[in-house]
């Protein structure tokens, strides 16, 4: 498998704006950036090529040739707004165990993230409400702390590509807290199920698949150390059919 994706920065922060998951045929199968362009380069390439999508919480990922450690914008990147190979670790390696059906194999999967800002613990109170005073804001004229091109899905418009849509952006959203980012995550579920796209994610089986809806609570292993194995193994269940299925974890 091969992660390729573009970033772009503003105001000494770095975003994830747009990233793909290539499933090799084989180990002889490795393809370049321009390649995979060239795969999703128009609507009917990416009907015929993209099979599904992925939502998480947010990017952590670095690109192919930098140090994962390190802020990328202290080390000599300058390859922003090109599509370029990223490194396949931490969460992706579970997508990657998970995805080994045929239907996958020469295919692109894409990867959309609820926030576009590639940093660690964003999930903080004090930065879910910048990101909650923004979304409020979204369709509005005012300004937004973020740039909402850059960070931000326009959610009531977006179309997943493929035939699945696979949630597993955790489960720490909050209406109660932030309502404008329950909204925002809700609309990008309830669009996906209107446009009939098969819709699949992983939850805690005690609270129960209508608490798991109703809360949008689709569980990732890395926002829940305590069950990080027991979730990883529910995502690879929920892989070994096509499209992936709803599955709970114990």
């Amino acid at each position: 498998m091969q992660y390729f994706g573009k970033f772009e920065t503003k105001y000494e922060e770095l975003f994830l704006t747009e990233s793909y998951l290539y499933i090799n045929k084989d180990e002889e199968d490795i393809i370049t950036a321009k390649e995979l362009k060239e795969l999703i380069n128009n609507t009917k390439l990416r009907k015929k090529n993209i099979i599904g999508t992925i939502f998480l919480y947010n990017p952590l990922v670095t690109p192919v040739g930098y140090d994962s450690n390190k802020f990328l914008l202290e080390q000599d990147f300058n390859d922003f707004s090109k599509l370029i190979e990223i490194k396949i670790e931490t969460y992706l390696t579970v997508f990657k165990n998970a995805m080994k059906k045929e239907e996958f194999k020469g295919k692109v999967v894409e990867i959309r993230n609820l926030f576009n800002l590639n940093e660690k613990n964003i999930d903080a109170s004090n930065l879910l409400v910048k990101f909650n005073s923004d979304l409020e804001k979204y369709n509005s004229n005012q300004n937004t702390e973020f740039d909402r091109d850059i960070m931000y899905l326009d959610a009531q418009n977006l179309i997943p590509s493929g035939k699945f849509v696979f949630f597993s952006w955790g489960e720490k959203i909050n209406s109660k807290e932030f309502p404008y980012i329950d909204d925002y995550a809700r609309s990008i579920y309830t669009n996906a199920l209107k446009l009939g796209k098969k819709v699949a994610f992983v939850y805690k089986k005690e609270k129960s698949l209508e608490g798991a809806i109703s809360l949008l609570q689709f569980a990732t292993p890395m926002q829940n150390l305590k069950y990080k194995a027991s979730i990883t193994e529910a995502i690879k269940e929920s892989f070994k059919e096509f499209p992936p299925q709803i599955t709970p974890y114990i």
